[in-house]
């Protein structure tokens, strides 16, 4: 999410400078776009409010990220405060999070997710919830 040094641009941080965050800086109300190489977007990530805190660590609070497939929208996930990594490019909580994918919610707590690998995983206590759509679906499966 190196897309972050854009929306703190606007606060006085220009991109491109090496020097870091401003520690205590908070942005409020924010969206940052994550591309791949080839410049299709991978992923939004969207926050209430976000401070920048010691070690490159970025405090978010109500976090949405939209992950992308093809030009759509294939997953979003909520939680109402994670950790990101401005220079790993990593996110992290011990909080709840919700998953809505197609025919699928997804519950637990606690979290990581890696924007470079594309990788999200619940810690602890999660729940599949398969829509009814789905279910009709799978009536067609052989066990």
């Amino acid at each position: 999410m190196k897309k972050l040094l854009f929306i703190l641009m606007v606060a006085g941080v220009c991109l491109g400078q090496t020097q870091d965050l401003l520690v205590g800086m908070e942005v409020s109300g924010f969206r940052v776009p994550d591309y791949d190489d080839q410049g299709q977007l991978r992923a939004q990530l969207y926050g209430e409010r976000a401070k920048v805190l010691e070690n490159g660590e970025v405090q978010i609070t109500n976090l949405k990220i939209e992950m992308y497939k093809d030009g759509e929208v294939a997953m979003t996930v909520f939680s109402p405060h994670c950790f990101f990594n401005k220079d790993s490019r990593q996110a992290h909580s011990e909080g709840r999070v919700l998953i809505e994918s197609g025919l699928m919610t997804i519950v637990g707590r606690g979290f990581t997710w890696s924007a470079e690998a594309g990788r999200f995983e619940i810690l602890h206590d999660s729940k599949v919830l398969v829509k009814e759509a789905a279910k009709t679906n799978m009536k067609e499966l052989e066990l």
